[in-house]
């Protein structure tokens, strides 16, 4: 449910996203919620799609485990742990008589002590290709999630990862906020991920961007999607104003 854009370079890692919280038979409108964890301590950033508030339980757990006596010092140790925690909060999801899913995709970023670098990666409650679910998946340097429609990428002034020519290079926070609201645009089409024909995109735009050394966060623009009500994109301007 909702859109993420993850883009990674060689000095930091941005995550774009959205704040619906709908109801997936209707598309209604329930709530706007930030989607995005920022975890400092261990240089580390991550968001979800799929089950609501999968990230501040993620979040929950990993200080809990810290608090406990676990030793987590680094973004490297978070790696170690998400992908059993990601397991058992599945588990946990799908023995809860009437959740309305329990799948969902985490998208992580952050600085590597280990390699010196910063990295992103994805963890899902379903299998990608031939990697099985709950496996920590290394992802592209532009990574969309869901990829919007070619039309929708033209009218937000993007052309999409798959369509940009060998070594084109993006301004990747610019790119991450353009490409999320891209996917306002969309219709659902995953019958996995909500009724189809729901538009899912809507409430705000917030951007989070890690540093090796610093971590920002902020709303960049806000929709004027009314509680209770389908998610109209026709409302607001689509875009917040860039430079």
């Amino acid at each position: 449910m909702s859109a993420l854009a993850i883009l990674r370079t060689e000095s930091f890692v941005t995550i774009a996203s959205d704040g619906a919280a709908y109801d997936g038979s209707t598309g209604n409108l329930m709530a706007v919620v930030s989607k995005v964890a920022v975890m400092p301590e261990w240089s580390c950033i991550f968001a979800n799609r799929g089950m609501g508030g999968a990230t501040a339980v993620m979040q929950a757990e990993l200080q809990l485990l810290a608090v406990r006596g676990d030793t987590i010092r680094d973004f490297d140790d978070v790696l170690d742990r998400i992908p059993a925690l990601a397991e058992r909060m599945h588990r946990d999801a799908l023995a809860t008589p009437g959740a309305p899913t329990a799948h969902f995709s985490f998208f992580i970023g952050g600085y590597s002590e280990q390699r010196q670098r910063i990295e992103s990666y994805t963890v899902r409650t379903r299998p990608v290709g031939d990697r099985p679910a709950f496996d920590l998946i290394g992802l592209q340097d532009i990574h969309l999630a869901p990829y919007p429609s070619p039309e929708a990428a033209a009218r937000a002034g993007i052309t999409r990862p798959q369509e940009l020519p060998h070594g084109h290079e993006t301004v990747a926070e610019d790119y991450a906020v353009r490409a999320v609201a891209a996917c306002r645009l969309d219709r659902e089409t995953d019958e996995g991920e909500g009724a189809t024909g729901i538009h899912f995109v809507g409430g705000l735009l917030q951007l989070t961007t890690l540093y090796r050394g610093a971590t920002f966060t902020r709303i960049v623009h806000r929709w004027p999607d009314p509680i209770g009500e389908p998610i109209d994109p026709t409302r607001g301007e689509l875009l917040p104003a860039l430079d």
